[in-house]
């Protein structure tokens, strides 16, 4: 009987085991690159309006108390307005929806609410992946631990930011208590855009900001687009016009005596009197008042620039005409220089949302410097 020699056989099967080698080798190579391509995929970048969020859950859940709780919170009303605003501008996709639909990826904001009791859910299915297996399992556990952010998920300059808990009641008490930060969270991104669009047409009145510096000690980048109005030893009126809305900045200064000063009723008294001999409209015997007896008046404490600072929020009008609009006024500390900063933004804008161009003066004032 004939037996092929060992050797050629040998030969051979290594001649089809390096070729299997190869293949496979061809294979994980192809693969890998297709990897590092979509690793080194332009992503679009991402698109929508400032205050905007997308709210991304199941859409059972959607239909019921959730829904109502979600929108009880980031749709509550911005303060103060002539008319109700929200604080945020809700839509809402499944993560079907998503899917479904490529473009509805590509937006800024989006806020993932799941209920982790349901484990099947397309909303805790997507929580799962994006989390991974370690974190999902602490969110299972972990009753503390409640939110999570992601960046740039399918596009430049997105946001995506996770709430969820285990069991209905405690997703509503989870919404409750993360609110405050989420909101802060979503402005911070939106900062960006904001500066944006305050500074993008113009971006910057080199001759007001310098007035502001030596005269009243204060570092404000005005927009370019503002003009001055009118301007007094210690008072200067700022103010931007387009065809919809007029939008104004008045600062001056005033002695510091004691800190009865910041109290509500001086700080509307100190409006009051600006506004009586400054601000008029084109009607005879017109000036403007701090409507405080129909409307509420907010306060707030904060620093800005690490100087104690006081706020007043509410709604103005004009006596012998039949103009208003919301204003914030902000009486800011200055020791050093013995005095205090007031800084009254207002807007002027009948029949528009006045919630951005607020959020656009704001922004201006809380970036403020003082000299000292």
């Amino acid at each position: 009987m004939y037996f092929p020699v060992r050797e050629n056989r040998d030969k051979e099967d290594m001649k089809y085991y390096s070729i299997y080698i190869l293949l496979i080798l061809g294979f994980v190579f192809s693969s890998c690159n297709d990897e590092m391509t979509k690793s080194f995929e332009a992503k679009p970048v991402a698109l929508a309006r400032m205050n905007e969020i997308i709210v991304v859950t199941d859409e059972d859940a959607w239909k019921g108390e959730l829904k109502d709780t979600v929108k009880y919170y980031f749709e509550s009303a911005y303060p103060i307005m002539p008319t109700p605003e929200p604080m945020f501008d809700l839509r809402y996709f499944s993560p079907e929806d998503l899917d479904g639909e490529p473009l509805r990826k590509e937006l800024r904001t989006y806020l993932v609410v799941v209920d982790l009791s349901d484990a099947e859910s397309p909303a805790t299915k997507m929580l799962r992946r994006d989390l991974g297996e370690e974190r999902y399992l602490r969110a299972k556990s972990d009753p503390t631990f409640q939110t999570s952010v992601g960046k740039d998920k399918w596009a430049r300059g997105q946001i995506i930011i996770y709430l969820f808990a285990n069991g209905k009641d405690k997703l509503y008490e989870a919404i409750r208590k993360n609110y405050p930060a989420i909101a802060k969270r979503v402005r911070l991104h939106d900062s960006e855009q904001l500066e944006a669009s305050i500074y993008s047409v113009k971006k910057e009145n080199l001759g007001l900001t310098r007035i502001l510096d030596e005269k009243f000690g204060v570092e404000m980048n005005v927009p370019g687009d503002f003009i001055r109005a009118k301007e007094e030893e210690d008072f200067i009126w700022l103010k931007k016009d387009t065809k919809d809305a007029t939008l104004g900045i008045v600062v001056k200064t005033i002695p510091y005596t004691s800190q009865d000063q910041y109290s509500i009723d001086n700080i509307i008294k100190l409006r009051d009197e600006y506004g009586k001999n400054e601000i008029s409209s084109s009607e005879s015997g017109s000036y403007m008042i701090t409507n405080s007896e129909d409307l509420p008046v907010y306060d707030y404490t904060y620093e800005i620039d690490g100087h104690y600072t006081r706020e007043i929020r509410g709604v103005w009008e004009m006596v012998n005409d039949y103009m208003g609009g919301p204003f914030a006024t902000y009486m800011i500390q200055d020791p050093a220089n013995g005095k205090i900063i007031f800084i009254d933004t207002f807007v002027y804008a009948p029949g528009k949302g006045k919630r951005d161009m607020m959020l656009q003066l704001e922004y201006i004032v809380k970036n403020a410097k003082l000299d000292s």
